[in-house]
């Protein structure tokens, strides 16, 4: 059995955005969350549980995303919580957020939030205001809030 590098608060965030979405990592969630993890974002779209949910998540954004660039713009941590205030242009090249692909650019500002238990992602929630054809908010604590942002 080989022991995972404990990584900050600070660190799992940036893994997890440079690593995973960017760099396509995928195997890298296991050693970040927790096998009963929530991803509020996988559950709005009925994902599955658990650290797949998170799995799922990452695949389908890069599924449906491509050419994706990320700018980190702020992490805030302390010993059990992170904040990541980051953004991303890529290409919509399949369904996101309930809209159809269109082949165009596409950019996005989020919010990303982890709260850490035993220094692994237990929880995941994440606010966003993509410009798509028609803008759109989305916060994963209030899915039905699937706004455009005229």
């Amino acid at each position: 059995m080989t022991s995972t590098p404990k990584r900050t608060p600070r660190q799992v965030m940036q893994t997890y955005l440079e690593e995973v979405v960017v760099n396509g990592r995928l195997e890298l969630i296991e050693e970040l969350a927790q096998p009963d993890m929530v991803d509020q974002a996988n559950q709005a779209f009925n994902g599955p549980p658990g650290r797949d949910g998170l799995v799922a998540h990452a695949k389908g954004f890069r599924r449906n995303i491509t050419d994706v660039s990320v700018t980190i713009d702020q992490i805030v941590a302390d010993e059990d919580e992170v904040m990541a205030q980051w953004s991303f242009t890529g290409t919509l090249v399949g369904p996101w957020l309930g809209r159809t692909p269109t082949g165009d650019a596409i950019s996005c500002t989020a919010f990303s939030f982890f709260r850490l238990r035993d220094g692994l992602i237990d929880h995941y929630r994440v606010w966003l205001h993509a410009n798509l054809d028609v803008p759109v908010v989305f916060d994963s604590a209030h899915p039905e809030s699937l706004l455009s942002a005229d």
